[in-house]
């Protein structure tokens, strides 16, 4: 049987070759694994059925098993030529027992098979991008720990504003990855669900057995409803939003980084490893490795982009152009973990300048919200006392003396911090900037990336259901 009659039996006419090109899918090599999985629980879901006898799946899973074995790492090889990685298989499962094989794909339509590879796909695609992302966030942790009294200057609008400890901003960018995290696990536990016995659109009159095969590859149910299972793509756009969101973040972290390694700002040195020179000036060290982040970010957020537009028109039910869903899924996977791992590089290399930043965030002006807060301490209304302190701001700048001169001159009684140490350390709020606070939030951080990694060991039992089947 050639791939061409596995569809085409209303067919007089072979398809153009431009147009079998344009339609065919060479990205799917990355699914190859995934399918012969999935075909493995179809068949065993057929036998459990009685649609197969005993020896025909046993014939049927053992191929499927030594298709992979023979293909796996060369999957661009065996995919040559082929409309697509699904109709490769069983293409290629028929041509090897052609008299049981072409009973593989009853009950099951190319809508629910793909449904299902990519959401195997997806759950693998989400548990390396937790645990890139885990390994990150626990190098900031560290990088804060052992920065943890590192004084610096706080910006907004990139002007300096207050003094904070270098150890509050890195964990900042911590507590952004690890939103990212809890996110990506909530979209991990949405798209567990397995669509394998919706076929086209309507089900089946067979008695197949979706809560059987659901079971045997590890997610949590089967289908609600047949119509949505085939055609459902929210998981994708959420991977796909997922990871633009934590490039976002790394963008930011990139930003820092490239404006900190400046003469200009001079508060972090990189490793040579992860910086590069110029072809005509011999004395540069280029950040471009945190470039290459901020500017990466723009693929995630064009796969968003595309994915978006390919969905927004598509009716009820499976669409051709749902296949154009696949490559921002994978382009945006490939991304957002090459992203995630050379940061991880980056913060656990990074040297900072610890005079450099202490200079920088000496500047008096910017401990003048603590004056204000002891202004209302001592009962004077807020807005008083900071136009008060508004006015002692330009005084001290017209008559060239300290901000401290000023206040003590204006307000005898009102104390003002002596250093960005004093004035960082008068904050105590719960996730201020304080040494206190600090390590309540590293505590915090500790107990969450305990639960993470909780998770992780639980996704990668449910991951190894694949290999199982596979007889890995």
């Amino acid at each position: 049987m050639s791939e061409k009659e596995l569809w085409s039996g209303r067919f007089r006419r072979q398809l153009d070759p431009g147009a079998a090109a344009f339609s065919s899918s060479p990205e799917d090599s990355v699914l190859f694994r995934y399918d012969v999985a999935g075909s493995i629980a179809h068949a065993m879901g057929l036998a459990r059925a009685g649609i197969l006898t005993r020896d025909e799946c046993n014939a049927i899973v053992d191929t499927l098993r030594a298709i992979y074995s023979r293909w796996r790492g060369k999957e661009a090889e065996f995919l040559k030529g082929k409309e697509d990685v699904h109709m490769a298989v069983e293409s290629e499962l028929t041509r090897l027992q052609p008299g049981c094989g072409a009973k593989l794909h009853t009950g099951r339509s190319r809508n629910d098979q793909v449904a299902l590879d990519l959401k195997l796909y997806s759950r693998d695609a989400l548990l390396s991008v937790v645990r890139s992302a885990s390994s990150l966030a626990a190098a900031l942790a560290a990088a804060a720990r052992g920065n943890l009294r590192l004084v610096m200057p706080g910006y907004t609008h990139l002007q300096h504003a207050q003094p904070l400890y270098l150890s509050q901003n890195l964990l900042s960018h911590h507590w952004r990855i690890m939103r990212d995290i809890e996110r990506m696990k909530f979209i991990y536990s949405s798209l567990n669900i397995s669509p394998l016995g919706a076929g086209a659109i309507g089900g089946s009159s067979l008695p197949l057995q979706p809560a059987y095969t659901a079971k045997l590859l590890s997610f949590s149910a089967p289908f609600d409803n047949s119509l949505d299972a085939s055609s459902d793509r929210d998981f994708v756009l959420d991977m796909v939003y997922g990871s633009c969101m934590m490039a976002l973040h790394l963008s930011s972290m990139a930003e820092e980084i490239v404006l900190w390694s400046t003469s200009e700002f001079n508060f972090v040195s990189l490793p040579e490893t992860l910086t590069t020179g110029s072809s005509l000036m011999p004395h540069k060290k280029n950040p471009d490795m945190a470039e290459l982040i901020r500017g990466r970010t723009g693929r995630s957020a064009g796969s968003l982009t595309a994915l978006m537009l390919t969905m927004k028109g598509i009716p009820s039910g499976y669409s051709r152009d749902l296949q154009e869903t696949k490559l921002p899924l994978f382009s945006s996977v490939d991304n957002i973990t090459g992203m995630l791992g050379v940061m991880e590089r980056m913060v656990k290399g990074a040297r900072f300048n610890r005079a450099a930043m202490l200079a920088a965030a000496s500047d008096p002006l910017t401990y003048s919200v603590e004056a204000v807060d002891e202004l209302v301490r001592s009962g004077v209304p807020f807005r008083e006392a900071h136009r008060e302190m508004g006015e002692a701001v330009a005084e001290s700048l017209e008559k060239g003396e300290s901000l401290g001169q000023t206040i003590r001159r204006r307000r005898p009684g009102i104390s003002y911090p002596s250093s960005p140490y004093e004035s960082v350390e008068m904050r105590s709020t719960r996730g201020s900037s304080s040494a206190d606070s600090i390590s309540a939030q590293l505590e915090e951080s500790s107990r969450r990336r305990s639960e993470t990694a909780a998770w992780i060991r639980a996704a990668s039992g449910r991951a190894a259901s694949v290999g199982r089947l596979l007889g890995e």
